[in-house]
């Protein structure tokens, strides 16, 4: 949960007042684990932007061939 909070919060005001970032927390805690429960994959962002194209990429599979 610290990822969504620790985001700069420069073209987004959603997320500064403190009421709005215990919004974000308790929301964060209700809906992020039925989000969890009823995925296949998850991307990590927080890990560097390589790693994380990496993953993309390898989720996509090849491109399609050009006849």
């Amino acid at each position: 949960m610290a990822v969504v909070l620790d985001r700069a919060r420069d073209t987004n005001l959603f997320g500064k007042t403190t009421e709005e970032r215990e919004r974000i927390m308790a929301d964060t805690t209700g809906i992020e684990p039925l989000l969890r429960s009823s995925t296949t994959i998850e991307i990590d962002t927080r890990k560097s932007l390589t790693e994380v194209v990496d993953q993309l990429a390898t989720l996509a599979g090849p491109p399609p061939s050009h006849r």
